[in-house]
Parts: structure tokens; C-alpha cells; sequence
């Protein structure tokens, strides 16, 4: 197992590498046949007035990394080849007019779903606590968390926004929510926030497991 974790740790940064991109810090690990896991650490700006919210886990070169949660040490291009190397296939449903016509009444582009394979996401804690994803964040909306494997690797050169998990339906994400769209967030239909009893303080490091669900 450790062999074959090393061996996709290189292949990805490999990649990424080849690719132009800034060099990623960190390893995605394959935990199992279904399972991945990377290290991050929380940030301080999920609730910035700006994106309150939005933005689960943000790679720490991209964009939007100053509205995350959690900021990983991989890049979302890492976890998309991660995702995929387990067998994954996107769902790949939207492109960035979802975000982009955010603020149209005509458009239906913004109440698209995301699309893909089921992902559950859990976060190990540095003293061994393990907290799946409704424990880390709380949804005053109650729709809950539908998370899915969208992939968009297309959409990637638009914003470089660097993010791995939106808990919205976002063509940015490579993860993202299906239980609310960009028009939700948009109409304020929920505001997600961190549950202060289970989330460490600001900069303490957590270990993010993402695995596969059945389609």
C-alpha cells in the first residue's frame, strides 16, 4: 500500500507540474480502492462577507483560497486525476455561465445541479477525531449535503479559483453540492457555517478523506 501511495503521490505532482501550474506542496494518498486523503489546514475566511460560506476546501494557489474553510496542500487538478486513476467519471454538467448568469431572472444556467458520482467527505482531526462533512458545517437551509464528483477540468483556466469542494452547485468545483444551486446561493436559500464545536482553531492541521460513493 505504501508503494502504490508514493507512486500516485508522484504521478499526480508530476502532472501538475508538466502542466505550468504552480507546483503543489502535498500528496493526494490513496487511503483504499475508493478512498483518497490529503492534508489542509483551516483558514479564516468562510465567513468573508464576499463569498460567505461557498468555498469548502480551496487549494492554498488558487484564487479563491482566501474564502476557504480548509486550505489543502494539493491542487484541485491533483484530485481530479485522483478521482479519475479510482475509476471516477465526472459528471462534468457545467459550464460557467451557471456562474456567470448568476444574476439573470431569464437564464436557467444558474439552476443547474452538478452531476457525478456520490462522494462522502470526512475529516481526521489532529487528535485522531474523525467528523464527517454535516458535522463540520452546519445548513440553517436543512437540504443537507449531496456531494458530487462534477470534475469541470475544462472551466479551470476561467478563474484558477483553485477550489476542490463548493458546497454549492458550481462549475468551479470539483466537488460540489447538489442540494443547492449557484441561484440559491444567490437568493441567500441557505448560509453555511462552520460549527464552531467541532472545527479546530485557524491553522490547525486536518487530514481530508475523500471516497467514493455508489452511483
Amino acid at each position: 500500500m505504501t508503494i502504490q501511495r508514493t507512486a500516485l503521490a508522484v504521478c499526480l505532482t508530476a502532472l501538475v507540474a508538466a502542466c505550468g501550474a504552480p507546483a503543489p506542496t502535498g500528496e493526494v494518498r490513496l487511503v483504499d480502492e475508493r478512498t483518497i486523503e490529503f492534508d489542509a489546514v483551516v483558514g479564516d475566511g468562510f465567513a468573508d462577507p464576499a463569498m460567505a460560506g461557498y468555498h469548502l476546501i480551496v487549494w492554498d494557489s488558487g484564487r479563491a483560497v482566501d474564502h476557504a474553510l480548509f486550505v489543502a496542500d494539493v491542487s484541485d487538478v491533483q484530485v481530479i486525476d485522483a478521482l479519475e486513476q479510482l475509476g471516477a467519471q465526472p459528471g462534468d454538467a457545467l459550464d460557467i455561465s451557471t456562474w456567470d448568469e448568476r444574476e439573470s431572472a431569464e437564464s436557467t444556467a444558474p439552476d443547474r445541479i452538478i452531476a457525478g458520482p456520490p462522494v462522502q467527505i470526512e475529516f481526521e482531526l489532529a487528535d485522531g477525531t474523525v467528523r464527517r462533512l454535516d458535522e463540520i458545517v452546519n445548513d440553517p437551509g436543512g437540504r443537507g449535503f449531496d456531494m458530487r464528483f462534477g470534475g469541470h477540468r475544462d472551466n479551470i483556466p476561467e478563474w484558477h479559483s483553485g477550489c476542490v469542494v463548493c458546497l454549492y452547485s458550481c462549475p468551479g468545483s470539483k466537488v460540489g453540492n447538489a442540494s443547492y444551486t449557484v441561484r440559491d446561493f444567490v437568493n441567500g436559500a441557505t448560509h453555511f457555517e462552520a460549527n464552531a464545536d467541532n472545527v479546530p482553531a485557524a491553522g490547525s492541521r486536518v487530514t481530508v478523506r475523500l471516497s467514493l460513493g455508489d452511483a
